[in-house]
């Protein structure tokens, strides 16, 4: 970089507080080179603790050049006239010496280092605290150092981790999936216990020993080609306590390869473990050992798929993924490459320097960034709502904490940026102008502009007028007197069926009711007392004889009311046996039409501030909208679903009573929003056909309210939520 530019990039306005300072690396730094995409880059190690720091090759030169005896400047000064091509800026000079300080991999003179030891001792306890603070769900306490004893265990580890373990570890992979398949079809048949309360006990046991192997399995890697494991103890996951180790001391490797190789040790112990639980629960009997190998079979597989390896979360994937992409401390410099976008195109902060070196880098940093903060918030979010249903009091204090981790936090820093950094000395009013003036604006959008307001609901196709055709006799289906599909009227027979047993009782109960009589006559001449018993049987016999004819009756299908008659399936029922209470189709007029929606007891909204428009789409005829006539909210709670596919046991949204077979009793308050459809006749184009064929199928309706803004629209949905969540 040329001097050129010296009023923009080289110079900092911070200079003057570095620049006097004598400073060197500590003698326990130790250091050596890594390439990611052909750029050499420098590890920088502190062999009396655990502290990593990765520098670019240009960085290290100037850190290489610190002496005690000679100032920051004079440094500087020196490698600008020896080697102008890898002089860092005076900005990069300053961030730089601040990282390694934080980091406690500088050496000060006695003078600097009296002066700034405490403060060096408070930002780094602060930075301890912020770390819990922000990590409050994954707390690490560590207990014991185990590198000697990985040391003995070095010769064993390489047998591991050489051709013949690979062997071995794919017979046991292969053996654990063919049990698997062998027993497919009960493999999912305890997945529902998971969670129940009486398995909680086996399922953190087995978290808690295959989380053991997967952190060993980290420990013996990274002993394997070199590495040191120092530590080792009890991170607080959820508060729950669970193993680790740290071998961060893979970071520091030559070898992508090997890296990688750490990071998926841990992954791969574990389905180790899965496959060891997968042979013993397929050859045990149900039983605590059968219900504990299940259990770590769920843990040490799907569990450790879903979590160690996504590279969106800061555990082994992602530590893979930036071995993989060669783009180092991914993490930091996408949040480093948002604060650059927002500090040049938002603030104008023409000095602004970009974390991303490459065109490639300049779209992956971002998108990473924006990617891993949403699915951090999103996955804190479920965390919090999770608890909070069973301990609400616990669920809103963590609530509070994420609160202030990504609002009142990140505000106060962003404020303190604004009124004290050194970067915005020269152009702090322009950048507070802009900042009050993107506020505004966008307050201003959010809040007072109206916006189109719509909300979609689910809900079934009916006529209003409709019968559900049952048989109330089972019988053989003999004769079809009216094609199904073809309009009938009321009282039109439809169709017989025919029960010779049915006959053959009748004819029994006729028998037995005239020789009850018979006696009857017989006791009235000779044993009045036997009178009044027999009238009771022959009353017996009455009302039986009175219900199989009854039942006979029932044999010939009668329409209840006019309309079409569907019962399609019936075509290739003639023959056979139909058991009492069967279908036997649906009359439907189709001269009347109606959407019957569902919607939570809290959308109150509707009632304010009235309906202006409903349009509805059927599930799997999306290409046709049918426009409401008439669309009215019953103020009303209701207790039965028009359809058992609207409860959540169907898909639909609304809780369902599992004391209920049907799903229709609902287990939480609900309106009824009734949409008039056109009728048959009178639809245009093929209204009319579609809505013969559809009646009790499913759709959604989009009601369409008057505008409002989306701020009022964001806290009205966050309010609902919360109110159909937890009730209150």
């Amino acid at each position: 970089m040329s001097l050129d530019d010296a009023s923009g990039r080289t110079y900092s306005d911070a200079w003057h507080r570095v620049s006097s300072v004598r400073a060197c690396l500590r003698s326990s730094v130790r250091a050596h080179r890594q390439t990611f995409r052909g750029e050499k880059w420098v590890v920088l190690r502190d062999s009396l603790g655990s502290e990593f720091f990765r520098v670019t090759a240009d960085a290290y030169a100037f850190l290489s050049r610190l002496n005690p005896q000679r100032t920051i400047d004079e440094v500087w000064g020196e490698l600008i006239e020896a080697e102008p091509e890898l002089a860092l800026t005076q900005e990069e000079v300053v961030q730089l010496l601040g990282q390694l300080q934080l980091s406690n991999l500088l050496q000060f003179d006695r003078g600097a280092a009296a002066a700034s030891l405490f403060e060096r001792h408070r930002q780094r306890r602060g930075r301890e605290i912020k770390a819990v603070l922000l990590g409050f769900l994954s707390i690490k306490l560590p207990l014991l150092d185990p590198d000697r004893a990985l040391d003995r265990a070095l010769p064993a580890i390489r047998v591991l981790f050489g051709p013949v373990g690979a062997a071995l570890y794919a017979v046991l992979v292969l053996l654990g999936l063919k049990a698997l398949l062998d027993e497919s079809s009960h493999l999912f048949a305890q997945s529902a216990g998971l969670l129940a309360p009486t398995n909680l006990g086996l399922l953190y046991f087995g978290m808690v020993l295959a989380k053991l192997v997967h952190e060993f399995g980290h420990a013996a890697a990274c002993k394997r080609y070199g590495g040191e494991v120092h530590k080792m103890g009890v991170m607080l996951l959820m508060f729950a306590p669970l193993p680790y180790m740290d071998a961060t001391a893979s970071w520091g490797f030559r070898s992508r390869a090997q890296r990688m190789l750490v990071g998926a040790s841990g992954v791969l112990s574990e389905l180790a473990v899965a496959a060891v639980a997968a042979l013993v629960w397929a050859h045990t009997a149900p039983g605590v050992l059968n219900a504990l190998a299940y259990n770590v079979i769920f843990v040490a597989s799907v569990s450790t798929v879903l979590f160690n390896l996504n590279p969106l979360m800061r555990f082994d994937g992602y530590h893979m993924l930036v071995d993989f992409l060669d783009v180092p401390n991914l993490f930091q410099r996408s949040r480093d490459q948002l604060k650059y976008l927002g500090e040049r195109w938002l603030l104008g902060i023409k000095t602004a320097q970009p974390a991303a070196r490459t065109a490639n880098e300049a779209l992956l940093l971002p998108l990473y960034g924006v990617i891993s903060l949403g699915y951090w918030v999103v996955l804190m979010s479920s965390i919090i709502f999770f608890i909070a249903e069973q301990y609400l009091d616990l669920g809103v204090a963590l609530a509070w904490i994420m609160f202030f981790s990504i609002v009142v936090k990140p505000m106060f820093d962003f404020g303190k940026y604004l009124l004290a950094s050194p970067k915005l000395q020269h152009q702090r009013s322009r950048t507070l102008a802009i900042t009050v003036g993107i506020a505004v604006v966008g307050l201003g959008l959010l809040a007072a502009v109206p916006m189109p307001d719509r909300i979609r609901v689910k809900g079934v196709i009916q006529a209003t007028h409709s019968r559900e055709l049952y048989s109330d006799s089972g019988g053989a289906l003999v004769d079809l007197l009216a094609r199904p599909g073809e309009r009938v009227a009321a009282g039109q027979v439809l169709a017989r069926l025919e029960n010779p047993e049915l006959e053959f009782e009748i004819l029994s109960v006729r028998q037995q009711r005239e020789q009850l009589l018979a006696q009857e006559l017989q006791a009235i001449s000779t044993t009045v007392a036997d009178l009044e018993p027999l009238g009771r049987q022959r009353q017996a016999i009455e009302q039986k004889l009175t219900e199989l004819l009854r039942q006979q009756q029932a044999l010939t299908l009668r329409a209840p009311i006019e309309g079409i008659w569907s019962a399609s399936e019936l075509d290739a029922s003639r023959g056979q046996w139909l058991a009492r209470g069967g279908s036997l189709g649906t009359v439907v007029d189709e001269r009347d039409w109606r959407f019957v929606a569902v919607l939570p007891q809290v959308s109150t909204h509707l009632f304010e501030a009235g309906v202006l428009s409903a349009e509805i789409r059927i599930r799997g005829q999306q290409e046709f909208n049918l426009q409401s006539a008439k669309t009215e909210v019953m103020p009303f709670e209701q207790g039965q679903l028009p359809s058992p596919a609207l409860g959540m046991a169907g898909g639909g949204e609304i809780a369902v009573l599992s004391s209920d077979p049907k799903g229709l009793a609902a287990a939480e308050p609900f309106f009824r929003i009734h949409a008039q459809l056109p009728a048959a006749e009178s639809s245009q184009g093929n209204d009319g056909d579609i809505l013969r064929r559809l009646h009790g199928r499913l759709g959604t309706m989009r009601i369409s309210l008057p505008n409002s803004p989306l701020l009022f629209q964001w806290e009205r949905g966050v309010r609902q939520f919360l109110q159909r969540k937890f009730r209150v």
